[in-house]
């Protein structure tokens, strides 16, 4: 997330332009890193500050207390960046001995962002979050990703569906 907003087309009224102001020169940044269960749609997600191996680690780790209290496993399918490989980051490293068999880490192959049904939940986050905004504070941005994160826990279905789990529950048709 960035004070600069992220400029998409957007529709308008014929004659009219939204204006979309752009707040200083280095704008305050923030990260957010997420993870979703493939069974149940539920979000486990951190903040940072920065995208590094330590964030990433966090996310892990919130992973694992989350799973640990069902007695589960801990499989995340990630993609070949620096920082999610223990051959780029010591932290992952020691993440991945510390927890053993309790923590594995799937690699797609590189440049395959069709192939993680991710990237299509963080497609809708930008639409809804980070694209064409107005706000001037990053706790405003943050609130907004809060409101969106809050959406998707009270509908976990919707999450499932968007990500093409195979645990979604059909959509019914039904007459208004």
């Amino acid at each position: 997330m960035s004070l600069f907003p992220t400029l998409t087309r957007m529709w308008m009224l014929r004659g009219e332009q939204r204006k979309i102001r752009a707040p200083g020169v280095h704008p305050p940044k923030r990260q957010e890193c997420a993870a979703t269960d493939w069974r149940t749609g539920t979000i486990v997600r951190i903040r940072a500050e920065k995208r590094n191996a330590k964030a990433f680690c966090r996310l892990i780790e919130k992973c694992i207390v989350r799973s640990s209290r069902r007695k589960r496993r801990v499989i995340i399918v990630v993609d070949r960046a620096r920082i999610h490989t223990p051959e780029g980051s010591r932290l992952v490293a020691e993440l991945l001995k510390t927890y053993g068999r309790r923590l594995q880490l799937r690699y797609l192959p590189s440049y395959s962002p069709e192939c993680m049904p991710m990237e299509i939940f963080w497609n809708d986050w930008r639409d809804q979050v980070t694209h064409n905004h107005d706000r001037l504070k990053i706790k405003d941005l943050e609130k907004d990703s809060d409101c969106y994160f809050a959406r998707c826990a009270r509908h976990p279905d919707d999450v499932l569906r968007r990500i093409g789990s195979p645990f979604a529950k059909p959509v019914q048709n039904r007459k208004i």
